[in-house]
């Protein structure tokens, strides 16, 4: 795996940076074993990079309400979102995040890359071979830390 930044806890010193609470889905497609992920728009924050879809929690809800309507708004499907998969407090040079991250399972719809530049159906060992946020290598490690990831998926 590539190795990660090592500044993954939020610093309490840092009381200037912006915070975001964001809902993160890992979606998967069972038959073929594979997860989708999305890459960054081309200007922005983190441009370019790729990442598992999902965006900033609204007050007044909660994650897994946030990640089906951002993954509807965002990439035209709807999931089932299951089991919570990891919490993560991470530090960016000027925002701090903690992503709320949840197994998913498509249930209707064929991605469309609405709000990022593109899409793929990628394997969790395929992820090495992507550009991700630094936040994000806890998720993969995660992933592969659950060896029996099958269990740990929505159940039809």
């Amino acid at each position: 795996m590539t190795n990660a930044p090592n500044n993954d806890q939020i610093n309490p010193e840092s009381p200037q940076k912006k915070y975001r609470r964001i809902g993160v889905g890992v979606i998967w497609d069972r038959d073929r074993q594979r997860i989708l992920i999305d890459r960054r728009l081309p200007e922005g924050e983190l441009a370019g990079y790729w990442e598992f879809p999902g965006g900033k929690i609204e007050p007044n809800e909660d994650a897994e309400a946030c990640i089906k309507r951002e993954l509807q708004e965002e990439l035209a499907i709807d999931v089932e979102v299951g089991d919570h998969l990891i919490t993560i407090d991470h530090e960016y040079e000027t925002l701090k995040v903690r992503l709320i991250v949840h197994h998913c399972t498509l249930v209707s719809g064929e991605p469309q890359a609405i709000a990022c530049s593109e899409i793929r159906w990628v394997t969790v060992d395929d992820l090495d071979s992507y550009q991700l946020p630094s936040a994000n290598y806890q998720i993969v490690q995660a992933l592969r830390t659950n060896t029996l990831t099958s269990n740990l998926l929505p159940e039809d």
